[in-house]
C-alpha cells in the first residue's frame, strides 16, 4: 500500500484541491502561488512530525504501524499538490518562451536531485546493520524530527517574505 499511497492521493485529492483553490479565488481568498508553497513546506513538516512521532506508537519490537505512515503519506501529498503544479506552472509563466522548455527540465532536474540528496541524508542517518529495530525506530524518528523542522522554517520563511517576492514576480499569477 506504501508504494501506491501517493500516486492514489494525489488522482483522489488534487482535484478536490483544485476545487478549494477555485472556491476560494471566488471568495477572492486564494492565497498566491508564493503562499501556496509555504503551505507545502508546512504540510511536509506536518509530515515528518508524523513520522518522528512512529517512536510513541511503535511497539516493544520497533515495529510502527502502517496507517501512520499512510496518514504521513497522505499529508506529504498534500503538501506536494499545494507545491508541484503551482511550480511548473510559475516555470513556463516567469520563464521567456524561448526557455520554457529548458525551465521545465530545470523543475524535474531540480526534484531529481533532491531526490539525491535525500537519499544521501537517509543513508547518513541510517544506524548501523547492527542496531536493533527500536534503535533504528528511534535513530529515524530523531531524523525525521529534525527534517520536519526545517520544513516548519523553510514554509514560515516563504509565508513571511512572499510580499517581497510577490513584488518581484511581478502580475505573474
Amino acid at each position: 500500500m506504501n508504494n501506491s499511497s501517493n500516486a492514489l492521493f494525489v488522482i483522489v485529492f488534487a482535484p478536490l484541491v483544485g476545487i478549494i483553490w477555485l472556491w476560494l479565488n471566488r471568495r477572492q481568498l486564494e492565497p498566491n502561488s508564493i503562499i501556496k508553497f509555504g503551505i507545502g513546506f508546512l504540510f511536509l513538516g506536518l509530515c515528518f512530525f508524523i513520522f518522528g512521532w512512529l517512536k510513541a506508537t511503535g511497539d516493544a519490537n520497533g515495529i510502527a504501524s502502517l496507517n501512520m505512515f499512510t496518514f504521513g503519506y497522505f499529508v506529504v501529498t498534500l503538501g506536494e499538490i499545494c507545491l508541484s503544479p503551482i511550480g511548473l506552472s510559475l516555470m513556463t509563466k516567469l520563464a521567456t518562451p524561448k526557455l520554457q522548455g529548458f525551465m521545465m527540465g530545470m523543475w524535474f532536474l531540480a526534484s531529481a536531485y533532491g531526490q539525491y540528496v535525500a537519499g544521501l541524508f537517509g543513508a547518513a542517518i541510517s544506524p548501523a546493520e547492527t542496531a536493533s529495530a527500536t534503535e533504528k525506530l528511534n535513530t529515524y524518528c530523531a531524523g525525521y524530527n529534525q527534517f520536519a523542522w526545517y520544513a516548519i522554517y523553510s514554509g514560515i520563511s516563504i509565508v513571511l517574505i512572499s510580499p517581497l517576492l510577490k513584488k518581484l514576480k511581478g502580475e505573474v499569477k
